[in-house]
């Protein structure tokens, strides 16, 4: 997780003399939404990728 995102974000909201805490409230839970989607999505890949190197693997032993 990129904590440095938050800071941006806390930085960018105390510029800001309009920004309340609701605003920055739902900026982090967004944040953390689109992070947990990214895990998901790394996690995806890495099992696609496994499952393409046991299917090569069948088909060269199916080859032989």
């Amino acid at each position: 997780m990129n904590n440095g995102t938050i800071e941006t974000v806390q930085a960018a909201s105390r510029s800001r003399p309009g920004a309340s805490d609701d605003e920055l409230s739902r900026a982090k839970r967004e944040l953390l939404q689109a992070e947990v989607r990214l895990a998901k999505a790394r996690a995806t890949v890495a099992a696609t990728e496994i499952d393409i190197k046991v299917l090569t693997s069948r088909l060269k032993s199916l080859a032989k």
